[in-house]
């Protein structure tokens, strides 16, 4: 029997069914899927998922045209349009607290159910309702000051000197959120390298069997619990410790190496 694959209207990428519970792009935010938790609550229509918008610095010339200095992906701003249906006023009014109640946290997951697999992090700027009727649409303007999705966390584990991250969806250039270490034998230093010229060095003695913890995330050192930011080498690739598909990373001993990272993508 041939295989079918469901496709969406946005684009002709392959996406995962969600469940019958839900319609196509039901919205998680926070952990809750709205659809679920409010019976009367609807998803409809979500906009501002696909594409992305980029502010460019260039100021015009004397002569023709302007002259390009940089640029930046703006902010992602993503709208939900929903329905509630409700029968009595006691009903509406108990939805309406609920609804609150429920998108009220700050800069948090975000996700849909036709990619569970990736999620934003945003925050919801407005709720806003199309009539005062207990039967009504509405929107939700979802603000995402990080333009990228996510995907759920990866992980790499070696014994040894090197690996190479072989991740056909790992496109853009991203910081992985931690590194973890423990040298076989005692050690001077720690250095990592990448073949795009990013290193890393920690200048102290690691004994055998200490877990060494970077956190790209919260920028923190740990030699197993206790912080030893100080080590760390002023030239290093903290912030910009990029990795991406192909990239090798060589370590300057051998020892337990585990790396946890997540795809981003727009």
């Amino acid at each position: 029997m041939e295989e079918i694959i469901m496709y969406d209207f946005r684009d002709l990428q392959p996406r995962a069914e969600p469940s019958s519970s839900l319609p196509l792009e039901a919205i998680c935010y926070a952990g809750k899927w709205l659809d679920r938790e409010i019976p009367e609550f609807e998803t409809l229509v979500v906009e501002g998922r696909g594409g992305f918008e980029r502010q460019i610095n260039a100021p015009e010339r004397v002569g023709d045209g302007s002259l390009y200095l940089n640029s930046r992906i703006k902010e992602r701003k993503i709208t939900v349009t929903f329905r509630l249906l409700c029968n009595t006023i006691e009903r509406y009014n108990e939805v309406l607290a609920k609804l609150n109640q429920l998108t009220y946290a700050a800069n948090v997951e975000v996700k849909f159910a036709d990619e569970q697999g990736y999620h934003y992090i945003g925050t919801i700027e407005s709720i806003s309702l199309d009539k005062p009727l207990f039967s009504t649409t509405g929107k939700i303007e979802i603000v995402c000051a990080d333009p990228y999705k996510y995907s759920l966390p990866k992980t790499i584990e070696i014994t040894g000197t090197s690996t190479s991250i072989l991740d056909p969806e790992l496109t853009y250039q991203q910081i992985p959120k931690l590194i973890e270490f423990t040298p076989n034998s005692t050690i001077s230093k720690f250095e990592m390298r990448t073949n795009a010229s990013k290193v890393f060095t920690f200048n102290e003695t690691i004994g055998a069997g200490t877990k060494l913890t970077i956190d790209f995330t919260k920028l923190a050192v740990k030699l197993n619990t206790t912080q030893h930011l100080m080590g760390l080498k002023i030239s290093s690739n903290f912030s910009d410790f990029y990795i991406q598909n192909g990239t090798t990373i060589t370590l300057n001993a051998i020892g337990k190496f585990k790396m946890i990272y997540e795809v981003k993508r727009l």
